[in-house]
């Protein structure tokens, strides 16, 4: 689409609204990067299993998967459907979909008992095979909650789950999430998935 301007001026002041818009946009953007990224890191300090880790553990911990849209963050709702405000801090997901290759890594650093798994930032987004790698909520109740709704954010029916995972959520929950009709017994189905 062209725009033409009958004076200079006229074009001045079209352009300036513009690049104010855009400058707009652009802070609001930063403002919610900001917020993510400190909600995230509040989560995480809040669990024992994050504690050790040092400030320039954040850039695979945080700054990767948030940058290549892989960290899911939950509130709880209110009756009426607003979020809940108080002090404790949301519910963190942080999952990956990654190629052949980068799956074959990940169960290798968890049968090596590795975590949090490190991957490289190409590897965040590298394929189909979806892995849930944590659940960082402040009640049972609520990381469970997360792990029933995270196959909508999935957007697939298979996901492999973090054996870490099986600790945080209600079991129940997680073989009925984890077993398919025709698997073998959910205990089977649970080490298949480690």
């Amino acid at each position: 689409m062209t725009i033409f301007f009958e004076d200079e001026s006229q074009q001045k002041t079209t352009s300036d609204a513009v690049n104010d818009d855009v400058i707009r946009k652009l802070l609001q953007a930063k403002g919610q990067i900001f917020s993510v990224f400190g909600q995230v890191v509040f989560a995480l300090s809040s669990v024992p299993r994050y504690r050790s880790q040092s400030l320039s553990d954040l850039s695979h911990l945080v700054i990767d998967p948030l940058s290549h849209d892989r960290i899911v963050i939950a509130s709880k709702k209110e009756d009426d459907g607003t979020e809940e405000t108080t002090l404790a801090p949301n519910a963190i997901a942080i999952w990956a979909s990654v190629s052949e290759d980068v799956d074959v890594k990940i169960v290798e650093q968890v049968k090596a008992g590795v975590f949090p798994v490190r991957l490289k930032p190409t590897d965040w987004n590298s394929g189909q095979i979806v892995w849930l790698l944590d659940v960082i909520a402040p009640t049972r109740e609520l990381a469970t909650s997360v792990l029933s709704n995270f196959h909508t954010v999935a957007k697939q029916s298979q996901i492999k789950v973090h054996p870490v995972i099986g600790r945080l959520v209600d079991s129940d929950v997680l073989q009925s999430l984890i077993a398919k009709p025709g698997d073998e017994t959910p205990s089977q189905t649970k080490q298949s998935i480690n």
